[in-house]
């Protein structure tokens, strides 16, 4: 029998990246959405008002008790369903509740100009999680251990004993169950027993509109990591969007328009960033030619500045109106991911010769 020391019995389920990136991208969408409608109505208080006598039900009240719902589905219910409708409620929860944090932090309130850099921080520490269990769940899949494997298989099984599973699942879930080549142990032998013997289920039937969304997907990757002069293309997006901001605070200065200003901290944050991305990508443009494989990492690291540090002083400046510039850094950082993924799968093996071979 196997144990798991290291884990304490915490085994990551085959989902959980999944449901984590959906829990983030739910989050974000109700932190845009709930600051455009409120925007757009003259921000309303739900309840009358909180002068004297008066209620002011705050929607962190409403993101609470979703993210309540979504924790209470999770334990009360089991298989893959339950955790997919308890991210997308605990994520509008979260997006409901971090909205607010300025009330949390300050007492200017839900209009503290630091609070869409808070919350824009949250997220980027969440979306970091997120890679990091999707970075090592991909390890697991690779080398994974007894319990690991055996975990991966109950859960499949036990999402079959409720609605049953596909030929294919169940052809999956028996290739990951024997596929490490070591000795079958009785638990593995059960686990065998128990996804042989769960209801089949018939594959769904091919939804042409999903179909269609998937090819068009994948002719877009195609197009995008097959066209060289698209890295121009982000090598002159990254330097313009890094030296707009300096010209830009440099303009403002000089004709006092940050007189009145009191976010020194964050400007200054942001001129850094700013000046850290652009020298990293002009480096990366001046590398394009000599070696493209460092001009994009270089032009990566330029993208991932702004995007893990610079966005923060820039939202704590702009507000949310530093969202058009955020689009358009992850549209330029999805590009250059593209090339690079593309470039690794053109790399030619080395082959290994017969005397290595040998020598093992």
């Amino acid at each position: 029998m196997f144990r798991t020391p290291l884990t304490n019995g915490f085994l990551r389920t085959a989902s959980a990246a999944a449901h984590l990136r959906l829990f983030v991208l739910v989050g974000v969408v109700t932190v845009l959405v709930t600051r455009a409608f409120l925007a757009l109505t003259d921000y309303p208080k739900l309840g009358g008002g909180a002068g004297k006598g008066g209620l002011h039900i705050s929607h962190m009240l409403w993101g609470g008790l979703l993210m309540l719902a979504g924790l209470l589905v999770m334990l009360v219910f089991t298989g893959t369903a339950s955790r997919r409708r308890g991210a997308v409620a605990g994520g509008v929860g979260f997006g409901l509740f971090i909205d607010e944090v300025g009330k949390l932090v300050a007492t200017d309130g839900y209009f503290y100009r630091p609070a869409p850099g808070i919350i824009y921080l949250t997220f980027v520490a969440l979306t970091g999680l997120a890679w990091w269990v999707t970075r090592t769940g991909c390890a697991d899949r690779a080398a994974p251990s007894g319990a690991t494997r055996a975990a991966s298989a109950a859960d499949t099984a036990l999402q079959g004993i409720l609605c049953g599973l596909t030929p294919q699942e169940r052809s999956e879930a028996l290739r990951r169950l024997r596929a490490t080549g070591e000795p079958t142990t009785e638990l593995d032998a059960a686990l065998v027993a128990l996804l042989e013997a769960v209801p089949e289920r018939p594959a769904p039937r091919p939804d042409p509109y999903r179909a269609a969304a998937r090819c068009a997907y994948a002719w877009l990757v195609t197009q995008v990591s097959g066209t060289r002069g698209l890295v121009h293309v982000v090598a002159c997006g990254t330097t313009l969007q890094a030296g707009v901001l300096l010209v830009a605070v440099t303009c403002e200065g000089l004709t006092g328009g940050l007189a009145g200003e009191t976010q020194w901290t964050a400007i200054a944050g942001a001129l850094a960033c700013s000046l850290a991305s652009l020298v990293l990508a002009v480096r990366g443009t001046a590398l394009l030619r000599r070696d493209p494989g460092a001009a994009l990492r270089t032009l990566r690291a330029a993208l991932l500045v702004d995007l893990l540090l610079g966005q923060v002083f820039k939202f704590t400046i702009n507000q949310f109106s530093g969202v058009a510039d955020w689009l358009i850094s992850l549209a330029l950082l999805y590009v250059l991911s593209l090339q690079v993924t593309h470039r690794q799968a053109a790399r030619p093996q080395t082959p290994v010769s017969p005397t290595a071979l040998t020598a093992r």
